[in-house]
């Protein structure tokens, strides 16, 4: 009988736990802008043109044979 309450009460505290944090972010005032930071990052574009290509540089004297 023991197990069946704890199961039962484990489940409604699990249940609680998860529709606790299933709460969608509340939207930014009106007026007021979302950081430029998260503004410039999702701008699938904008990073596409800012974003560059880095060649991996390898010196002779650490390449080559063993």
């Amino acid at each position: 009988m023991k197990r069946i309450l704890f199961a039962a009460v484990s489940l409604v505290l699990l249940a609680v736990l998860i529709l606790a944090g299933c709460e969608p972010a509340p939207p930014p005032p009106a007026g007021e802008e979302v950081s430029s930071c998260v503004i410039c990052h999702t701008d699938k574009g904008l990073l596409q043109e800012t974003a560059t290509v880095v060649e991996e540089q390898t010196s002779e004297e650490t390449s080559g044979e063993g």
